[in-house]
């Protein structure tokens, strides 16, 4: 699939995020059992919680190999991303495995 067709594939799917998420919150304020109400609120919000970790780990991981296979210093890719350097420090080094974390 070509670029712009991968492109118009996500906006598709954030339009479908945005939506679904206007209809939980139509759900949500309609439901007359407010204890069933925020059930469902608060498994929605776990939910999307669950998803922008996911999310927000795959962009370090995708920034730390553009900051490794580039070699590009932290002002340039704060430039380029259109943050801070001290931000773009923080995006590269939260893909690194954290030291003393055992499972």
């Amino acid at each position: 699939m070509d670029n712009d067709a991968e492109d118009k594939r996500l906006a598709s799917l954030l339009n479908a995020f945005t939506l679904a998420s206007e209809r939980t919150k139509h759900a949500v304020l309609t439901d007359k059992d407010l204890d069933r109400a925020y059930r469902r609120v608060d498994q929605a919000s776990e939910h999307v919680r669950k998803l922008y970790e996911d999310l927000t780990a795959l962009r370090s991981q995708v920034a730390a190999r553009i900051y490794e296979t580039e070699k590009l210093s932290l002002s340039v890719l704060a430039e380029r991303w259109g943050v801070s350097k001290t931000r773009a420090g923080q995006i590269i080094r939260a893909a690194q495995p954290k030291t003393g974390d055992s499972e």
